[in-house]
């Protein structure tokens, strides 16, 4: 499909696979590190910050001149990408030290710093859709379900990877399976309510045209949907049918098949997004219209 639509719409090409790797890492790392607090478990801290990490190392990757990068942390009065690499930085350095101090037996520091780093997880797992929600210039990304939607697949995956890993290292939580179906579903409804309540324009529909019958298609429908919602949900729903070597099997495959549709659905509402040109909101309040001018009204006459 063409990158230009009708109207002067032009499609997203400066955010890709890389962005979307970058999103998806920081959500899942940061509520990943807030499940390992709430089930007991420091080993899945551990891979939580190494997301996080990753995501940081994925967004430095795509920049032109990453010696820079400490200049994106100067607006952060104006700017969610400046507020986002604090919070990111913030949340790496605390969440390592609490990790530090465990490891060390320094209880005392390590709780503290724990409960610092949960704080600033939640506004982790928000950035990337509320930097999405700035960008006033793509409608499909306005309103408030695309950082819901975003926060929910965050959890829902942290979830589905903290239910298959537990086993292997030895520990147990009864309620992460029923916590890891519930955020599923909530992810998908919020995904189904941000494309319901997407504003009417001609880039949303160019986007609509894209996601479900355009070359995104098999990405959004197949990858996010099938792959991301519907088999982890059917499977984490019926596992109890089974039993032996082949549960933790097929828990470690509903893991990979989640973070592969978490990925493509984020993915593809990143590159679906359409650029259309920002009018002013004019005041609707009645003026009084300028005067015609005098050799006008004169010549009328």
């Amino acid at each position: 499909m063409s990158l230009k639509y009708q109207t002067g719409v032009r499609f997203n090409h400066h955010l890709g696979p890389q962005e979307t790797l970058s999103f998806m890492g920081e959500g899942v790392g940061a509520a990943l590190f807030a499940i390992a607090l709430f089930t007991d478990q420091p080993l899945l801290a551990g891979p939580g910050i190494l997301f996080v990490i990753g995501a940081v190392f994925a967004l430095l990757g795509h920049l032109g001149n990453p010696q820079r990068a400490w200049r994106a942390i100067t607006r952060i009065g104006t700017s969610w990408v400046s507020r986002g690499t604090l919070f990111i930085s913030i949340f790496i350095g605390v969440a390592t030290l609490s990790l530090v101090a465990g490891y060390l037996g320094m209880t005392a520091l390590q709780q503290p710093l724990a409960v610092a780093a949960l704080v600033v997880a939640v506004p982790v797992m928000g950035y990337a859709g509320m930097l999405l929600r700035s960008m006033r210039a793509v409608r499909l990304w306005r309103g408030p379900f695309v950082p819901l939607a975003f926060v929910a697949h965050s959890l829902a995956t942290a979830l589905i990877l903290a239910w298959a890993l537990i086993p292997l290292l030895g520990g147990a939580a009864a309620w992460l399976q029923p916590a890891a179906m519930v955020a599923l579903v909530a992810s998908a409804l919020l995904s189904v309510l941000h494309l319901l309540r997407a504003e009417r324009s001609e880039g949303v529909r160019a986007s609509f045209e894209r996601l479900f019958s355009g070359d995104l298609r098999t990405g959004f429908l197949v990858g996010g949907c099938v792959c991301g919602i519907v088999v982890p949900l059917v499977v984490t729903a019926v596992l109890s049918a089974f039993a032996g070597g082949i549960v933790m099997v097929l828990m470690l495959a509903v893991a990979l098949c989640r973070l592969y549709g978490d990925f493509a659905y984020r993915n593809a509402v990143v590159i679906a997004g359409a650029y259309e040109p920002v009018m002013p909101d004019w005041p609707m309040r009645s003026s009084t219209p300028p005067a015609a001018p005098v050799a006008c009204s004169t010549a009328a006459h």
